[in-house]
């Protein structure tokens, strides 16, 4: 399997609760509504009344997204039935819940906030422990007039323990990502150098832009091509990929490598 293929079959996987509030009305031949591979449905996608992602739902996790009047998100709750960390079967969501991670308990959620113009600021991650909202990290966004040129990754004590920097060509696609990791006493150190090509078709996955992740959820088209560099202590390796689509007449993809893409009507 690809490592694109792979990239995205970890974001589905890794991502309880009762439908609210959808419009089953916002039907669009540009928002993507089902992933498959093979003959095993990874993904559901569907939206809110404005064509906003309200849930992505996979076979043991689930995601939900609320935004404010002015369509921004504000919080991006997750689930799991299988708790990513132990394997163990999250607590409810068991029997006759086992097939709906819909009913599974939230285990973890994101925050967001913004400027007075509008602009990301801030997406403060927290796990719920027994009960409790814990505070894990937080990121935050430096921009060049638009973009997002570094996310810094904080600890709940603001202490910039990782960052990324990104470099866009003129379509608005990140096309170089350094990622650093911060040591104490020894400064930045750089961890892994990523450069990616493009193809000229529409990227269905910026449905995720709100998330504040530059690349592959952000980018307005394809990755054809990823090159990287890592670096540790025992030298470097480089790892290069490339991706295969099949679109459709509107200039989607429809197949990505071995992942199959459904469209609403």
């Amino acid at each position: 399997m690809k490592l694109y293929t792979l990239i995205l079959i970890i974001f589905l996987g890794y991502s309880s609760c009762e439908r609210e509030n959808v419009d089953d009305s916002c039907h669009s031949s540009t928002l993507i509504s089902r992933v498959a591979s093979g003959e095993v449905d990874i993904q559901e996608l569907t939206y809110n009344s404005n064509c906003l992602i309200y849930e992505s739902i996979e076979r043991f996790s689930y995601k939900r997204y609320s935004y404010d009047s002015q369509n921004r998100l504000l919080k991006l709750e997750q689930a799991f039935l299988i708790d990513p960390f132990s394997c163990y079967m999250n607590p409810g969501s068991v029997n006759e819940t086992f097939t709906d991670p819909r009913k599974a308990k939230i285990m973890e959620y994101s925050e967001f906030e913004y400027d007075n113009t509008g602009r990301l600021t801030r997406k403060l991650h927290y796990f719920i422990n027994n009960g409790n909202d814990q505070l894990v990290s937080y990121q935050t966004y430096e921009y060049d007039s638009i973009q997002i040129v570094r996310l810094n990754i904080c600890n709940p004590q603001g202490q910039i323990n990782q960052y990324h920097d990104y470099q866009y060509d003129e379509n608005g696609n990140v096309i170089l990502d350094d990622y650093y990791l911060t040591e104490s006493g020894s400064g930045a150190k750089l961890q892994s150098h990523s450069v990616f090509e493009f193809d000229d078709k529409k990227n269905p996955y910026i449905i995720f832009a709100e998330e504040g992740k530059p690349g592959l959820f952000t980018n307005r088209n394809n990755i054809v091509k990823e090159t990287s560099v890592f670096y540790n202590a025992g030298g470097e390796s480089q790892n290069s990929v490339q991706n295969t689509f099949e679109y459709n007449t509107l200039g989607y993809p429809v197949k990505a490598n071995d992942l199959v893409y459904s469209y609403d009507e």
